[in-house]
């Protein structure tokens, strides 16, 4: 279709989103699509003078689907379509501005290597990062890197998308990290000072042995150095008077040593770090010009580790708060934010409500505002006078009066240990034998939350509890909890999970006669273990993504050069261990149904573990359904793959874990 078509017709989806009123009653159950779809509007940031927003909308139009970059004008309302993937060709990742005229895309791409290297041939599956930037003037797009530059390069740097820093008060330029070059192969990244309009480049930190990404200060300046060898990781940070690097803070992994630097405030001498408080992680400040660096503490949390990110003040450069606490918003400092975080909250007092993209002059600001029966709604706030406006929905299909809710429930793991879970369950029936989804988070260095999460809405759409749990070696919740699920994969880990599912049945929440475990990546690993380990406890398994020959992925993980693997203290190294944990070699042991989903070109789990499942079950005379999803990585990022997963599982569901097709109204 053309052009100006596709563009009118998303203007018209961009601002159908308002106002935020009342919604129109919801079919039951909900059409399986509203919660595949990929969000209506996602990322939305102000420019700094606050005149323009910039977002990624979902397309889908007269047989056009996909994700455009869009701009709005605040005022006059104008929008225009600067950018366009229907991914498949590549993903876009963030949208942020550089200046009121500049615009940065990140993209993705899985790609496959096969270059030449004159006695050898390099072969290697990948996945690309890209930077693109936007005129929003012109409408023009460009990459920071010359094809002259990228030319040196025997083998291409897969990362060629770090903005290090923006330099806003500089139009022209940017300081940009990539790997350097070594014998025409990358190797540690150094910061180039790049012009963004003539590609023309210097290098102003160069590369260091061992440092694998630096950070800069409020002046613009390289100050950290991010070291680590097989052995430690440690601090580098430059002297602003000698000019001298010193090494600070060593530790080994999974240590209460643990240093990681944050940012710098105003003053030059003062970085904030994250360290361990009462085991959990917590901010502290530090005055570098102190012999002994006093660690001051800034905020730590009773109950979570503390990590976000540091919040600063557009107008004086100091830092005014921490966001992205793990059990609630911005913490913020200034007392004057944190009496507008307080209004916010009051006016909007069960979700959870980021501020963020505040302009230059502090004047206009966004709030994300979420929670688990809220999807996600973006407002535009005014301190002059004073306003909150609704902009968008990230997903306007979804809203909060078709959601279920969310309880965070406790149990114990069969050894003592306490573990963290959310119940989600249907509305229109009685929380009593319930059909249930056992649902274990990926990573499994991640956690779940008490938030919106649109797999768990959808199950619970349809008629199943859902529980989410965080089981030992999940992030968040300090140091010793992390390191309990160390080379417990397939065991402790598994018990806490099936651990889940005994309590839901002891309290006469779930049926149990009517589980099913399901899972994508590390969950989906979970999902086929589980059925594997304990063949009687569930009555089928879903595994999208999900790992099956953990073998494999520690072998594969494995570099020639190196003495130390952090795989292999995670996971283990013991081959026959490793093997005893491969649900792949023990598909003889599974008595359920198993509905195998993987993409074709997963970066992150390589989808030999699914083939490698499916033969074992064929061999073995098992019930398995396999679904290859071409052109889909890891993260189900193409809408028509992830739609069809969807449509995959809610059929396998309904054939194998049915539940009653009459719901109880209004039910207590």
């Amino acid at each position: 279709m053309q052009w100006n078509c596709l563009r009118s017709h998303l203007i018209v989806i961009w601002f159908s989103c308002l106002p935020l009123t009342s919604f129109a009653t919801q079919p039951s159950p909900t059409p399986l699509k509203y919660f595949a779809q990929l969000p209506d509007v996602n990322g939305l940031s102000l420019s700094p003078d606050g005149t323009n927003l910039a977002s990624q909308i979902r397309i889908d139009v007269d047989g056009t689907n996909g994700t455009a970059v869009q701009i709005s004008n605040i005022k006059s309302g104008e929008a225009n379509i600067l950018l366009f993937s229907d991914n498949t060709q590549y993903f876009i990742d963030s949208v942020y501005w550089k200046d009121n005229r500049t615009l940065f895309v990140t993209t993705w791409y899985p790609s496959n290597r096969n270059t030449w290297l004159g006695m050898s041939q390099y072969r290697s599956k990948t996945r690309e990062n890209r930077l693109l930037i936007i005129d929003t003037h012109t409408g023009a797009v460009s990459s920071p890197y010359s094809s002259s530059y990228l030319r040196k390069f025997k083998i291409l740097p897969t990362d060629l998308s770090y903005v290090l820093d923006t330099l806003p008060s500089d139009p022209d330029h940017i300081l940009f990290s990539s790997a350097s070059i070594q014998r025409q192969y990358p190797w540690y990244p150094l910061v180039h000072k790049l012009n963004i309009k003539t590609q023309v480049k210097r290098v102003i930190q160069r590369p260091e042995q061992h440092v694998y990404d630096w950070m800069t200060d409020q002046q613009q300046r390289v100050r950290v150095g991010f070291w680590g060898d097989e052995e430690k990781k440690a601090t580098l940070i430059k002297n602003v008077e000698t000019g001298k690097w010193d090494r600070f803070w060593p530790y080994e992994d999974f240590s209460a040593d643990q240093v990681i630097a944050k940012g710098f405030d105003k003053d030059p001498n003062i970085l904030y770090i994250n360290a361990y408080h009462n085991d959990l992680m917590a901010v502290f400040r530090v005055d570098l010009r102190d012999k002994n660096l006093t660690r001051e503490l800034v905020y730590a949390d009773e109950h979570y580790d503390v990590y976000g990110w540091l919040v600063y003040s557009n107008l004086t450069g100091e830092v005014i708060g921490i966001g992205g606490a793990t059990n609630g918003s911005t913490r913020f400092f200034d007392a004057e934010y944190r009496a507008l975080q307080n209004g916010i909250d009051k006016a909007l007092p069960d979700t959870r409500n980021f501020i963020y993209s505040v302009t230059d002059d502090g004047s206009r600001y966004l709030v994300f505002s979420t929670g688990p029966t809220e999807s996600g709604t973006y407002y535009l706030g005014s301190r002059n006078p004073t306003s909150l406006e609704p902009l968008a929905y990230r997903y306007k299909q979804l809203p909060p009066d078709i959601l279920a809710s969310v309880e965070r429930i406790e149990y114990k793991a069969r050894d003592g240990l306490t573990i963290e879970g959310f119940l989600t369950t249907p509305s229109d029936r009685p929380k009593k034998d319930l059909a249930t989804i056992i649902f274990p988070h990926g990573g499994p260095v991640s956690r779940d939350s008490k938030a919106f999460d649109y797999w768990a809405q959808f199950f619970t759409s349809r008629g199943y509890a859902v529980l989410q749990m965080n089981f030992r070696g999940s992030t968040g919740q300090g140091l010793e909890f992390r390191k309990s699920g160390l080379k417990k994969w397939g065991k402790e880990m598994q018990d806490d999970i099936e651990d889940g599912a005994l309590a839901l049945i002891e309290r006469g929440i779930t049926d149990p006669n009517k589980i099913c475990i399901a899972g994508a990546s590390y969950g989906g690993y979970a999902a086929l273990m589980g059925v594997t380990k304990t063949p009687d406890r569930y009555k089928c398994a879903i595994s999208v993504n999900g790992v099956s020959n953990v073998k494999e992925l520690v072998i594969d993980n494995r570099a020639f050069w190196a003495t130390y693997n952090i795989i292999e203290e995670m996971i283990g190294d013991d081959l026959a261990e490793l093997k005893a944990i491969s649900p792949s070699y023990h598909a003889d042991k599974i008595k359920v149904p198993v509905l195998l989903i993987h993409g074709e070109l997963d970066r992150q789990v390589p989808i030999k573990h699914s083939y490698q499942m499916r033969d074992a079950l064929e061999k073995a005379g098992k019930d398995v359904t396999f679904i290859e999803q071409p052109k889909e990585d890891h993260y189900l990022a193409n809408e028509a793959n992830r739609i069809a997963a969807f449509t995959a599982m809610d059929a396998f569901l309904a054939k194998h874990l049915p539940v009653n097709a009459t719901p109880v109204v209004n039910a207590p």
